[in-house]
């Protein structure tokens, strides 16, 4: 397990109600080799807003239903270290049972392809508007989009939408996740 993890470590999060279980879940997921803690909450559901990519979830209760529907669909395992469990060996045993790039698998994309992905998902701007900045004709930008979307599926991660594209962008760390302050709402900016 060691020689696996060295390339990239598994991004994990923990969830619990209050601050000291967190604390707790942290110091156990510090733990265990080739694992790193990206983010932590007191719900579940808070960790879409961040649109992180996780490889797995160590919480202290059973997620509800579609909050644990939505981690499966992101390829997000979720492990539930439960009173009088170890969280580091409840950790350590999904990470053994998951395959061995971790819980989410990313399409090996061709440099041309990742820039192709980022121009696309970056904005609203039409097909034509995209590959003209790329400096392609619509047609390739299209056929450059059919082999990224048919990577993402081969990998179980299906774009069929620039929404899903986009979101496997963010996933993979391709483009930042929105912004807080990139929603605009109406009346002015919020203070400290």
């Amino acid at each position: 397990m060691e020689a696996r993890g060295r390339s990239e470590p598994h991004r994990i999060a923990v969830v619990a109600d209050d601050s000291a279980a967190r604390e707790n879940l942290r110091a156990a997921v510090d733990r265990v080799p080739g694992t790193q803690v990206v983010a932590w909450s007191e719900r579940v559901g808070h960790l879409f807003a961040l649109g992180s990519r996780l490889d797995v979830v160590v919480c202290t209760a059973t997620p509800e239903r579609d909050d644990a529907v939505r981690l499966r669909q992101r390829g997000t395992a979720v492990v539930v270290a439960g009173p009088g469990t170890d969280p580091a060996e409840v950790l350590r045993a999904e990470l053994e049972r998951s395959p061995a790039g971790g819980g989410v698998r990313r399409p090996r994309l061709a440099p041309r392809q990742r820039e192709v992905l980022v121009a696309y998902v970056a904005g609203s701007d039409l097909l034509p508007t995209v590959a003209r900045e790329l400096g392609m004709d619509r047609e390739t930008l299209k056929t450059h989009l059919r082999r990224i979307r048919l990577k993402y599926a081969e990998v179980g991660r299906p774009a069929p939408t620039r929404r899903d594209l986009y979101v496997r962008a963010v996933e993979d760390g391709l483009v930042p996740p929105p912004a807080e302050d990139g929603h605009h709402h109406s009346g002015g900016r919020a203070g400290p």
